[in-house]
């Protein structure tokens, strides 16, 4: 993190994200509506981001565009702005398209922003494009930026392979991104063989909903305890039948493995 050193704006939205007690990002992205629509869990997205924030995350993600509606919620804490989506019923669905900037998420009082990049996707030198733009630009504006990096191609890569991970991950290093979210490998076996090579903090996501979640959880763990330093979950929370517990649930388990490595 040499970046947040020398750029105050970082460092501080930075530490806004964070677990005060853990020092993890525990983050809950509810940015799908641009994606899926109103679906379960986002349907009603105030309540749902009262819920998590008194569960105990440290952020949520979200459009630009449902910023206002939440700026009023006492339970308010870190927001991030993505500022990329597609569509899913378009034939165009795995490339994403700059939606907003790092200007216009400052100026709605934003700790961070991410961005999406379906690498080996049709589209991807587009989307890698972007993310390098995207950088630069919140450099200028001392804005941490969170590229969310998945591996995609048309016979069915293996998202979870170690190197594949490592790989997708550097790609946000090398093209300046702050902190990079990938999927965790397979129960988090092998995480170490991906965090090795990395030197920005590393973030798990949550892929689909799962019904073992104890067993989620556990994989998180194995994650944390190889060097990840955080989560970005969302449907495995919001669409939990109760997402303030499966907040509570996800973050003790974080702050738990932080204490183990500590």
């Amino acid at each position: 993190m040499s970046e947040f050193l020398t750029n105050l704006g970082k460092k501080m939205r930075y530490r806004r994200l964070q677990d005060p007690e853990s020092g993890a990002i525990i983050a809950v992205p509810l940015d799908h509506g641009f994606t899926l629509g109103p679906i379960k869990g986002i349907d009603r997205l105030s309540r749902t981001v009262d819920s998590v924030f008194r569960g105990g995350a440290s952020a949520i993600i979200v459009q630009k565009g449902n910023v206002r509606m939440l700026s009023s919620l006492s339970s308010l804490k870190g927001v991030m702005v993505h500022v990329s989506g597609s569509v899913s019923f378009s034939p165009h669905s795995v490339q994403k398209v700059l939606t907003g900037t790092v200007e216009k998420a400052v100026r709605l009082g934003a700790d961070g922003v991410s961005c999406h990049v379906n690498v080996g996707a049709t589209g991807d030198r587009d989307m890698l494009y972007d993310l390098g733009l995207l950088a630069d630009e919140a450099d200028r504006f001392g804005m941490p930026l969170l590229a969310m990096m998945y591996a995609r191609d048309d016979e069915g890569v293996d998202m979870t392979d170690p190197d594949t991970l490592a790989h997708i991950a550097r790609i946000a290093q090398e093209a300046g991104a702050d902190i990079v979210k990938i999927n965790a490998t397979q129960n988090g076996e092998k995480f170490d063989e991906v965090t090795q090579g990395i030197d920005i903090p590393i973030v798990i996501a949550g892929g689909a909903k799962t019904d073992d979640f104890s067993g989620f959880l556990n994989t998180v763990k194995q994650c944390i305890l190889a060097g990840a330093r955080g989560i970005s979950i969302g449907r495995n929370i919001f669409q939990a039948d109760d997402p303030k517990a499966a907040t509570a649930e996800v973050v003790k388990v974080v702050r738990d493995a932080m204490k183990e490595i500590s």
